[in-house]
């Protein structure tokens, strides 16, 4: 008597979309978090590497890396993520010139929002 054999497996082909993401993925090169120490314990401020806030970014913020001073807080709202209500918590009521340094610091740690190297980038920085 021949055993029974379990039925193949049939295994779909991997979508175009899912080979497209992967291959952008292997592309992607993660940078260590901004350490917002104005909590106890500091929060973290993911790079804002993610299609929603880059492109929230590029919105915001012109080729030449200006932008209107109405989209200061949609600015630091991109630029912390997730962690926003948290840093707006404590920076709302501080001196203006305060967010302005934050943001700068901000900047500086993940080079967010790129100088002359940027140009090759699809649209300008």
């Amino acid at each position: 008597m021949v055993a029974p054999t379990a039925p193949k497996k049939t295994v779909a082909p991997k979508s175009r979309w899912a080979t497209l993401r992967d291959e952008a993925r292997k592309e992607h090169k993660p940078r260590p978090p901004y350490m917002f120490d104005g909590t106890e314990p500091p929060t973290e401020i993911t790079a804002p590497d993610s299609v929603e806030r880059v492109t929230a970014m590029a919105m915001l913020i012109d080729s030449d890396g200006s932008f209107e001073a109405a989209n200061l807080r949609k600015l630091l709202e991109a630029t912390c993520g997730a962690a926003f209500p948290i840093v707006w918590g404590i920076v709302k009521d501080e001196p203006f010139e305060v967010l302005f340094s934050l943001l700068s610091d901000i900047n500086d740690h993940f080079n967010a929002v790129p100088g002359e190297e940027g140009a090759d980038l699809p649209g300008g920085a």
